[in-house]
């Protein structure tokens, strides 16, 4: 009967501290903020991106071929794509420097000059 209670009891307690959801029961407000933290750099990302982009005098060029509403639609695909590979190509030294202004103005100047290059060849090859 002991042994039944006890492990009754270690069940419940382990169930409790799973019971957010996370794998090994990781805690909710680390959760959040790393989803926070990656909707900012996803934000910085995708601004950074649009700004790249019509600094470019080969995008100007195409973009004068095309409706407001095409340029929008490929500038969407483009730094969509951006905000997906942009992150894979960050070190832990790039990410240190996110919490400074200059450091992060840097790192993502860098990062996304390097990716949008790298999506537009991937979109207009398709």
């Amino acid at each position: 009967m002991k042994k039944t209670l006890a492990i009754a009891s270690t069940a419940f307690f382990l169930s409790a501290c799973a019971a957010d959801g996370s794998l090994l029961g990781g805690n909710a407000d680390t959760d959040s903020a790393a989803g926070v933290s990656n909707a900012l750099l996803n934000t910085w990302l995708d601004n950074q991106c649009r700004v790249e982009l019509n600094n470019r005098n080969e995008w100007r060029i195409v973009a004068l071929a095309m409706t407001a509403e095409k340029q929008r639609e490929w500038e969407d695909k483009i730094c969509g794509c951006v905000t997906q590979e942009a992150p894979n190509q960050l070190t832990a030294t790039d990410l240190l420097q996110l919490g400074t202004q200059s450091g992060r103005t840097q790192v993502i100047a860098g990062v996304t000059a390097k990716t949008v290059t790298a999506c537009t060849k991937r979109l207009f090859s398709k």
